[in-house]
């Protein structure tokens, strides 16, 4: 295979074949011999991606790399099927390092505020990437939350379901954390929080933000996962907090 299979951006495989995915079935599609005609033309490789909100799905394959060197396979809902060698810990510290403000201290101090002890989120309030395992772990499969909008667990599975104009398309995952429906409700809970806390600091400066209503679809957006209690006590500290400074400013 080419390190380079395809070079437009073609989107995810609108074949009802290849609507499915699993860690088998990827090791099933890719370590043939020969990767199937309707399956080339969105499959590349690339090695120096980095995460972005196209991400819809990410599959660890650090243990037993596919092809003998592609230690991650990646769902990208504009540049399709990517092939990467880098693992899971390598692409998540880059987005961390590298591309967020703050980073990792932020999501680490608003989950001890929420008094959430595992970290499966990181959070950016319209975007959220959600591990299967806690990624203190280092290495772990990811689901982009703001694609999918339904999510089934049963018999040790979970599955995620992503809609895109007129195609479905369903990620199992098998290695999850136990009592995940109660960590993705804290990484949901703990996204919205964020987002609120975030557009509540940017008008305060005069910035006049608000998160996207076109992402209303999703898991991020789905109110029956929030923990309210959380978001209250969280709007506590933080008109708490405002209100101190200003006397500080006023005294």
């Amino acid at each position: 295979m080419k390190n380079k299979l395809n070079l437009f951006s073609v989107g995810l495989p609108d074949n009802e074949d290849l609507s499915s995915w699993s860690k088998d079935l990827i090791r099933q599609r890719f370590e043939t011999t020969a990767i199937t005609s309707d399956l080339v033309p969105f499959v590349s490789g690339n090695s120096n991606y980095e995460l972005n909100e196209n991400m819809v799905a990410l599959y660890d394959f650090h243990q037993r790399p596919i092809r003998g060197k592609y230690q991650t396979v990646i769902f990208d809902k504009k540049d399709g099927i990517i092939l990467c060698q880098k693992n899971s810990r390598q692409l998540i510290n880059h987005l961390l390092k590298d591309q967020m403000i703050l980073g990792a201290v932020l999501q680490k101090k608003l989950q001890k505020e929420l008094g959430f002890y595992y970290r499966h989120t990181i959070s950016l309030g319209e975007i959220a990437y959600f591990s299967m395992r806690a990624h203190s772990e280092k290495y772990t499969s990811w689901i982009g939350l703001h694609h999918v909008q339904t999510v089934q667990q049963e018999d040790g599975k979970v599955t995620f379901s992503y809609q895109e104009n007129g195609c479905s398309y369903n990620f199992e995952f098998e290695d999850c954390a136990p009592h995940l429906y109660k960590r993705l409700a804290e990484g949901i809970t703990h996204n919205h929080v964020l987002g609120q806390m975030l557009v509540k600091y940017a008008n305060s400066h005069g910035f006049h933000l608000n998160l996207c209503k076109c992402r209303k679809n999703n898991l991020v957006a789905n109110q029956e996962y929030f923990y309210w209690f959380c978001c209250k006590v969280f709007q506590k500290i933080y008109f708490s907090v405002k209100l101190r400074k200003k006397t500080e400013r006023t005294e």
